[in-house]
């Protein structure tokens, strides 16, 4: 009976190996990405076949607005008139870098900065959740996500 036990463990082992959610192959590191707040990457990326990444950036440091005005009805209190979201300073790179399924590693290099790293690992084949170090970041973990339309 023992036999029987092993090979009911490995037909889910088995089939894990294959075209399953944890599949590398279902994943790429190419496309548009974008996410993060106060602190929002937005990287446009290429990979080869041998999971070399390459592309470009953009880092920006982001600041929500809110507007408010007295109350029409009650002079005392205060409401929302809008909310918005500003970019306060951006800054633009070169990406380079490799993944191995799931962790990647990318290099992120602009003219007068040091260089900075984003370490990071896919949460889904859409969804990466990372950290920013280097060049004045310190660990600041950011969630990216491909973004459908390319933009």
């Amino acid at each position: 009976m023992r036999p029987i036990h092993r090979f009911a463990l490995l037909v889910p082992l088995m089939a894990a190996c294959g075209q399953g959610p944890t599949d590398p192959a279902g994943f790429s590191l190419e496309g548009t990405w974008r996410g993060g707040f106060p602190l929002e990457l937005q990287l446009d990326l290429e990979q080869d076949a041998d999971n070399r990444v390459t592309g470009t950036g953009e880092v920006r440091a982001l600041q929500e607005v809110v507007e408010t005005a007295p109350d029409p009805a009650d002079p005392t209190r205060v409401i929302t008139i809008s909310v918005d979201t500003v970019v306060t300073d951006r800054v633009g790179f070169d990406v380079a870098g490799d993944w191995d399924h799931p962790d990647f590693r990318l290099r992120f290099r602009s003219e007068g900065f040091a260089d900075a790293e984003y370490a990071g690992t896919f949460t889904d084949e859409d969804s990466v959740r990372g950290t920013l170090r280097g060049s004045g970041f310190e660990s600041e973990a950011i969630v990216i996500a491909r973004q459908p339309d390319g933009s």
